[in-house]
C-alpha cells in the first residue's frame, strides 16, 4: 500500500469526514440558500422592472468570491490548532489525503453545492418577478454575454489564497488572509505607479497593474497597452499563483508533526 496515496484509505478518510461534518455542511446550505434568497429577493422587490442579468451575474460573483473564500478559510484550521491538530494528525491517513480532502470539499464540491444553491433560488426569483410584459431572463452560466464563467477562474484563484491561509494562520484566518490580500493589492498598485511615474513622468494620469496605462501630454489623453496577444499572457500570474498557493498550503500540511 502506498504511503502517499492509497484510494480506499483515502475514501475512508472521505467518508469519516463526510459523516462528521455532514450536519454542519446541511446547515451551512441552509444559510447559503436563505442568504441568496434574501438578497436576490429584496433585489427584484425593490426593481421597477425584471431583474436585470447582470445585476444577477454580478451576485453570483460577489456570493461566490465571499462565502467561498469563508468556507475556504476554515477548511484546513485544525491543523494549525494544536489540540486539534493532533487528533488529526493521527488519523491513518497521508498528508496528501488529508490535504486532498479538504481541497475537494472546498473547490468542485462547494462550487457544485453553490451553483446550485443560487440557480434554484435565482429561478425562483425570476419566474416570481416575471410578467407576459415584461419577461424576466436568468443569466446563463456559460454565455459569451456576461461571461459569468470567469467567476469560477476567480474563484480558484481566491480558493488558492484561502486555502493557503488557512493553515499558515492559528487564528481569524478569513480576516487575516483577506487582509494580507488588500494589503498586497495597495502595495502592488502604490509601487507600480511609482516605477510608471519614474518611467514616463509627470504625464501619468493612471498605472493599474498588468493594464492600460493613461497620461496626458498636450492637452491630448493616450492610452498604452500591449497587444491584445501579448495581453493575454497576463493570464498566466493568477494561473501561477493559483498553483504556488495550493502547493504552500500542501507544504504547510506536510510539516505539521505530532
Amino acid at each position: 500500500m502506498s504511503q502517499l496515496f492509497s484510494f480506499s484509505r483515502f475514501w475512508r478518510l472521505f467518508s469519516k469526514h463526510t459523516t462528521e461534518h455532514v450536519g454542519g455542511y446541511l446547515l451551512a446550505t441552509g444559510v447559503l440558500l436563505g442568504g441568496i434568497g434574501v438578497v436576490l429577493g429584496l433585489l427584484a422587490y425593490m426593481s421597477s422592472g425584471p431583474l436585470p442579468v447582470g445585476v444577477q451575474g454580478s451576485l453570483f460573483a460577489l456570493g461566490l468570491l465571499g462565502a467561498g473564500g469563508f468556507f475556504t478559510s476554515s477548511v484546513l484550521g485544525l491543523f494549525g490548532d494544536k489540540k486539534q491538530a493532533t487528533a488529526a494528525l493521527l488519523l491513518p491517513a497521508s498528508h496528501w489525503e488529508k490535504y486532498l480532502v479538504a481541497w475537494l470539499y472546498s473547490l468542485p464540491i462547494f462550487l457544485a453545492v453553490y451553483v446550485g444553491c443560487f440557480y434554484l433560488i435565482d429561478s425562483l426569483v425570476v419566474q416570481l418577478h416575471s410578467t407576459p410584459a415584461q419577461p424576466a431572463e436568468l443569466v446563463a452560466l456559460f454565455s459569451g454575454q456576461v461571461r459569468l464563467y470567469y467567476a469560477l477562474v476567480a474563484y480558484a484563484v481566491v480558493h488558492a489564497i484561502f486555502l493557503w491561509g488557512s493553515i499558515f494562520f492559528q487564528k481569524q484566518q478569513f480576516v487575516r488572509t483577506a487582509f494580507g490580500v488588500l494589503l498586497g493589492l495597495a502595495l502592488l498598485t502604490a509601487f507600480n505607479y511609482q516605477a510608471m511615474q519614474a518611467l514616463i513622468g509627470p504625464t501619468l494620469n493612471s498605472a493599474v497593474p498588468f493594464s492600460a496605462t493613461s497620461l496626458r501630454e498636450g492637452g491630448e489623453w493616450y492610452n498604452l497597452e500591449l497587444p491584445a496577444a501579448q495581453l493575454g499572457w497576463f493570464g498566466l500570474v493568477p494561473l501561477g499563483l493559483m498553483l504556488l498557493a495550493w502547493v504552500a498550503a500542501y507544504m504547510r500540511v506536510t510539516e505539521k508533526q505530532i
